[in-house]
């Protein structure tokens, strides 16, 4: 008699068992095991390092205006901002001195 060859081997259902999660599994029969990423905690989970995340509320036309700047420059409206709040931040700097945007300098307890 033939083999009888099926779709899902007990290898397989195995691994299926497991609860595996997907990636994992097609890399590791790739034979590549992926790293463990560093998990962050808080607000700058999921961020690049030495980046958080901070929620404002802005003006809908502030919105529009942004949305409008990195259509024409074709970037992205998150470097459009990071850009623009770098200026502000600089004339700031400029105007009261660089104490003005050290949190250190003002006692907020």
């Amino acid at each position: 008699m033939a083999d009888n060859k099926t779709a899902i081997g007990i290898d397989a259902f195995s691994d299926i068992n497991q609860q595996k999660d997907p990636v994992q599994k097609g890399l590791e029969a790739l034979g590549v095991i992926p790293k463990e990423k560093p998990q962050a905690k808080g607000a700058a989970a999921g961020c690049k390092p030495g980046s958080s995340r901070k929620s404002y509320v802005l003006p809908l036309d502030m919105i529009d205006k942004i949305g409008a700047i990195a259509a024409h420059t074709r970037r992205k409206e998150v470097a459009v901002v990071l850009d623009l709040l770098e200026r502000g931040i600089a004339s700031c700097e400029q105007q009261y001195g660089k104490d003005i945007t050290s949190v250190t300098k003002f006692d907020l307890t």
